[in-house]
């Protein structure tokens, strides 16, 4: 896919690898200062600065180790494109427990910015998983708290 039919390409790879590595800065340079974001099981984020906070909080709990993307698509809509993905993800507790492995859908809204860069503006996913599958990170910290 070229730059042109795909004008947030090299975002969207920058932001998987900051997904990876679990670089906060590299996933926030995607991040529309106005981001509204909407993790599964979770109460709606607005804001960077927000969603950085939200990531710190993730990375403590989990390293992602694989994240393969099996269906990728984007639309454009006047100044907006939208992302649709499904992904595979395997994810690792940091305080020990056993590799999640999960597959969800993602809905990006990508919004254009006066410099003529695209950002995140909207952004939610659903795990396809059944309900308490360990992907959430607030079951993870319940969990630790029974031991």
């Amino acid at each position: 896919m070229s730059s042109e039919s795909d004008p947030i390409l090299e975002a969207h790879r920058s932001f998987v690898a900051g997904m990876m590595s679990g670089d906060i800065s590299k996933l926030a340079v995607s991040l529309d200062d106005a981001i509204v974001f909407m993790p599964p099981a979770d109460g709606t984020i607005s804001g960077k600065s927000g969603v950085q906070e939200w990531y710190e909080d993730y990375f403590k709990f989990f390293s992602v180790l694989t994240l393969d993307i099996t269906d990728r698509s984007v639309s454009r809509i006047g100044d907006c494109l939208v992302e649709r993905m499904a992904v595979s993800v395997s994810i690792e507790p940091r305080h020990g427990g056993t590799t999640i492995y999960d597959d969800a859908r993602i809905l990006s809204i990508w919004r254009r910015q006066a410099d003529g860069s695209w950002k995140m503006w909207q952004s939610m996913w659903n795990s396809v998983k059944p309900i308490g599958a360990g992907t959430n990170r607030f079951l993870v910290r319940f969990m630790r708290r029974e031991d």
